[in-house]
């Protein structure tokens, strides 16, 4: 129910070549990515005529509209026992979700973020559940914490995600302006920042530190690292991190932790 971006990402992971390419009935929200993805998926995908008919259609609802439409749309749908809702809305708190979704039992959150359209997605799920589990660790990697408090801090790390491309950004324009072209640029940043991130993917308790250390002793990589710790960047990452939990938890931005 709601076909937006991560929806969209979500069902082009399960249903593409490799996938494990599971039935889906999409509804008629986000007209444009529904219809995409019935041509795109012929044999597995269909576009109900309304809400109510994804819900008597399936035995898990995924819900991913947008959270300030989250109570309307599932006040006016009937569900049924024994099924099972996953919610993308990581606004809407999970006692209402259940409280909205009755008289189903099962329900979970769950944080994709888009790269599950391509399998390679992280995903934060809460609380562990077999059937949202399944479904997630299909698309990338996907962590379950059962502990609300925990779950709200690890979400605010998706937000780090436009920092890391706004340092991708930085980097071209760094070789651009020295006379490199903005298609080479892009092709070497984006493949050298893929090998980075391909050595911490599958990260262990110890595996950034490991990483950091193991970084040559007065070398350039050391000296980078350093330069950006004396400047104070990574302390500032904490603070963007708090000013991200902060919003989350009040809905309002912390004027003390909030850019000028």
């Amino acid at each position: 129910i709601g076909v937006g971006t991560i929806g969209a990402a979500v069902v082009r992971g399960l249903c593409s070549e490799g996938g494990p390419a599971p039935a889906f009935v999409l509804s008629p929200r986000g007209a444009a990515k529904a219809a995409a993805l019935q041509s795109e998926f012929p044999d597995l995908v269909r576009i109900a005529a309304n809400n109510q008919e994804v819900v008597d259609s399936t035995d898990c609802v995924i819900l991913a509209v947008l959270g300030p439409q989250t109570e309307e749309v599932c006040k006016g749908l009937q569900f049924r026992t024994g099924q099972v809702v996953v919610s993308l809305v990581n606004a809407f708190p999970l006692v209402q979700l259940k409280e909205f979704v009755r008289p189903v039992e099962e329900c979970a959150i769950a944080v994709p973020l888009p790269a599950v359209a391509r399998r390679q997605g992280s995903t934060l799920l809460m609380p562990f559940h077999p059937t949202a589990q399944a479904i997630f660790d299909c698309l990338g990697t996907c962590v379950a914490v059962d502990d609300g408090a925990k779950f709200k801090r690890m979400t605010c790390i998706t937000a780090l995600m436009g920092d890391f491309y706004r340092r991708q950004l930085a980097a071209q324009q760094w070789l651009v302006s020295h006379g490199v072209s903005d298609a080479q640029a892009a092709a070497h940043i984006g493949a050298s920042f893929a090998t980075f991130v391909a050595d911490s993917a599958k990260a262990g308790p110890h595996t950034f530190r490991e990483l950091v250390t193991e970084q040559t002793p007065g070398g350039l990589n050391e000296m980078v690292w350093k330069g950006q710790e004396a400047d104070g960047n990574y302390e500032a990452i904490g603070d963007s991190l708090d000013g991200v939990y902060h919003r989350l938890t009040t809905g309002q931005k912390d004027a003390e932790l909030t850019p000028v």
